[in-house]
């Protein structure tokens, strides 16, 4: 799936969580890396609401999301008395605005809040990090990550996503189910 030629990154995250009476907290961190290949760069973030069982991964360029995906728990870390042992690994489908599907995993030792993500996006491999908001006085996402992410259609964008999603299963015969990966519950 991945070459094995190294290419220079950086990466930026970011971990936020807001406590809603009654509701789960939503955790964020951000995402630097590149392709392989190309060494054309990635940025994004991370979002959870249940960061120990599954999230989502947003990737683009800094002046546009391109694409958007999910994952969940594929093998459970381990530590003992707060020290990790073991990583927790994360694997998800990463669906693109123009029709590329690709698949990434997460390592991470601390619960999806530090690792990195290596995975391929229609054959061309990435890797990236979670990485540290860049100032903490930040109060969006170009000051945090470096996106300046505006979207003319995001119903539209939405749309394509699980179009892009319920073509790719229906190709691999995979059931489609009905919680849709970008469905507003979701995220």
């Amino acid at each position: 799936m991945l070459s094995a030629q190294a290419v220079p990154f950086t990466v930026l995250v970011m971990a936020g969580a807001s406590t809603l009476a009654g509701c789960s907290y939503l955790f964020k961190s951000g995402v630097e890396g590149s392709f392989t290949e190309s060494g054309r760069p990635l940025l994004g973030y991370v979002t959870s609401r249940d960061e120990k069982v599954r999230g989502a991964l947003a990737l683009g360029s800094a002046e546009k999301q391109e694409c958007r995906g999910r994952y969940e728990v594929a093998q459970e870390g381990t530590s003992i008395f707060g020290l990790s042992i073991k990583d927790q690994v994360y694997r998800g489908q990463i669906y693109c605005l123009d029709g590329r599907v690709g698949n990434f995993e997460l390592v991470s030792a601390k619960k999806g809040r530090t690792g990195s993500i290596k995975g391929e996006i229609g054959g061309k491999a990435f890797q990236a990090h979670l990485v540290e908001q860049r100032g903490e006085e930040c109060d969006n996402d170009e000051c945090r990550w470096g996106v300046k992410w505006t979207y003319e259609s995001e119903r539209r964008d939405m749309q394509t996503y699980t179009r892009v999603e319920v073509e790719h299963k229906a190709r691999l015969g995979t059931p489609i189910t009905s919680d849709a990966i970008f469905s507003a519950n979701f995220m």
